[in-house]
């Protein structure tokens, strides 16, 4: 059985003007001067073929290619080589309103959305009030559309395209701007989609919502796939690209700390002046093996007598999600009252770093007990990879343990097996 989408060899290119030769205007008033473009490889030696009722899922940065790669499945686009092949009908979301007219109202809108999508005008007769319920739309079936929310929008748009009965539903972005009830009804249509054995490609930045409902995911990164496989898996790729990104990107920290408030005009009471990551030997590295040590060296110099204060630290992904988070005061132990000039030293030890493979930031800070005023913070104060050997998916080492026990009938005089 053929393949839903053929993808082979697929290039495309965009050519971007360095002036404005490409204005009339321009070209009247400067009859000398020539046209400078520069060449953006969109895409490049693209290629992979989709199963029948597979949910495929595309992720990667902004500009790697993936609303490109979509328009040229959709027929918007013409690739300059190979090409892209859709096998049946489709039915394509990839943008807020394309196809609709604002100056028509929601019913109105529905019948110029669906004859877009090859149905009659009887067939949608049937279908008007399904559809504006599915949208949640009642209540606004004669205003028109440019009265409308960006949400509601949205709502009806997704609501229209899933009218056509074709085998293949290209989505992009669809959940950016629905809300969390009707995203759940978006998905009860996939799954619904994929009991009934149809194709659906969904790109999107959410990869909670790719590793949860997506068979296999695309990764793109300018314009090439760095990844295709399992959606679990090609997330974690994802991530640790992200985060080898922010690390190569983040200054180092050997010149000093980056305050998180660099516009502050007076020295506060209390300062970081370094921050360190040592291993188990206390040597400064940024490269650690899940279940070994790390400590947070922070230094720190009195300028102001504030009394007693805490000290706090929080982990986090490249990507800004918080993984975990303390502070003197919730562990229970003081920093008692230092005098201006004083340096003082505050370490926070991990025993068995239970984090897995990735890229990681730390943040630190101090403050009063009572939580402000926040006399310093950093954010990042320092950052590092982490290597598992494990291949264990997922952001933490679980430390579990399996135990299996097998109880078997055994006849008289018997030897019971010994499981190892």
């Amino acid at each position: 059985m053929n393949p839903v989408v053929e993808v082979s060899h697929l290039r495309k290119r965009f050519r971007l003007p360095l002036d404005k030769s490409s204005t009339l205007k321009y070209r009247v008033t400067h009859l000398r001067s020539s046209s400078r473009y520069s060449d953006l490889v969109a895409l490049n030696d693209v290629s992979f073929d989709i199963p029948s009722g597979q949910f495929l899922g595309i992720a990667g940065p902004n500009g790697c290619g993936k609303s490109t790669l979509l328009k040229i499945l959709c027929r918007i686009y013409k690739a300059d080589s190979g090409y892209a092949r859709v096998n049946g009908e489709f039915s394509a979301f990839l943008e807020l309103g394309v196809g609709f007219n604002p100056e028509l109202t929601a019913r109105e809108n529905i019948f110029l959305g669906g004859a877009m999508l090859g149905l009659t005008r009887a067939q949608l007769r049937d279908k008007v009030d399904e559809v504006l319920a599915f949208a949640e739309l009642e209540d606004f079936a004669e205003q028109k559309l440019k009265n409308f929310s960006s949400g509601m929008q949205v709502r009806l748009a997704f609501s229209v395209a899933i009218l056509g009965q074709t085998d293949l539903l290209v989505m992009d972005e669809v959940l950016a701007v629905g809300d969390a009830s009707f995203q759940e009804k978006c998905f009860d249509t996939f799954n619904r989609y994929k009991r009934e054995g149809k194709t659906i490609v969904l790109v999107s930045h959410n990869l909670g919502s790719l590793e949860e409902y997506c068979d296999r995911v695309l990764l793109l990164n300018h314009g090439a796939i760095v990844a295709d496989g399992p959606a679990t898996e090609v997330t974690g790729i994802y991530h640790r690209m992200v985060a080898d990104h922010a690390l190569a990107a983040e200054r180092d920290l050997t010149t000093g700390v980056v305050h998180g408030d660099p516009n502050r005009t007076q020295t506060p009471a209390i300062e970081f002046t370094s921050a360190a990551l040592l291993n188990g030997s206390g040597q400064n590295t940024r490269r650690f093996d899940t279940g070994t040590p790390l400590t947070i060296d922070m230094e720190l110099l009195v300028h102001r007598d504030v009394g007693d204060f805490v000290c706090g630290m929080a982990i986090r992904r490249a990507d800004g999600l918080l993984l975990a988070g303390t502070n003197t005061l919730m562990d229970n132990v003081s920093i008692p009252r230092h005098f201006p000039g004083d340096k003082v030293s505050v370490r926070y030890t991990i025993d068995s770093l239970p984090l897995l493979a990735g890229g990681y930031i730390v943040q630190v800070s101090v403050h009063h007990p009572a939580g402000t005023p926040v006399y310093d913070w950093v954010a990042p104060a320092a950052s590092f990879r982490v290597n598992d050997m494990g291949g264990h998916l997922g952001l933490l080492e679980m430390r579990g343990r399996w135990e299996v026990e097998q109880e078997a009938d055994v006849p008289t005089g018997a030897v019971r097996p010994i499981l190892r």
